[in-house]
């Protein structure tokens, strides 16, 4: 079963204001059909709109399983998403509301900023502490000695913890960087 995710712009990000599980096909068929209207955006790259609403087809990892989203001007977004889509009309009304917008949009901001709390604890790179400190910290280490660390910390109970949290490709990502480290450290002790 796929999943239908309507999201609206808001300040140069995208919001997600609804999640709809749907039919493969007719998923499918029903973003086929709204790529097909006159009123359709179709986006390369230009800097998002606010109110621009866009959907998407995904399966249960969050991929894409259609070429092409569908894009909507706000202004032709209620009438288009009731045509393609089949939403009834109070559906559409609450969902681009600006005030459940505003409150999807701040809960989406906590979220985010959340991540990244959780992102540069698995650097250990404290919000309090300046990152140019940071920055020197490492600059003075040894490679070596980054790879130590790195192996350490990739090890970490709380690092398998946190990664888990994250998307399959985070995950495979660091367990790439392991991989990588043990590499490096054990062709230098061969040296």
């Amino acid at each position: 079963m796929a999943i239908l995710v309507m999201q609206v712009a808001v300040s140069g990000e995208l919001v997600e204001v609804l999640e709809m599980p749907i039919d493969d096909v007719d998923g499918h068929r029903m973003l086929a059909a709204a790529n097909e209207d006159d009123r359709v955006i179709y986006p390369s790259g230009q800097t998002l709109e606010d109110g621009e609403v866009w959907i998407d087809l995904i399966d249960g990892d969050g991929e894409t399983l259609f070429d092409h989203v569908a894009c909507f001007h706000r202004a032709d977004a209620s009438d288009a998403l009731q045509i393609h889509f089949g939403l009834h009309v109070d559906v559409v009304k609450d969902c681009l509301s600006k005030s459940n917008i505003a409150l999807l949009y701040a809960k989406h901001r906590l979220a985010a900023q959340a991540y990244f709390r959780t992102v540069d604890r698995l650097v250990d790179c404290s919000l309090v502490g300046s990152r140019q400190s940071n920055r020197r910290r490492i600059g003075d280490a040894s490679v070596m000695d980054l790879v130590i660390e790195l192996r350490r910390r990739l090890d970490g109970a709380v690092t398998q913890l946190a990664l888990s949290e994250l998307p399959t490709r985070v995950q495979a990502a660091a367990q790439q960087l392991k991989d990588a480290t043990r590499i490096y450290a054990d062709a230098v002790q061969r040296l």
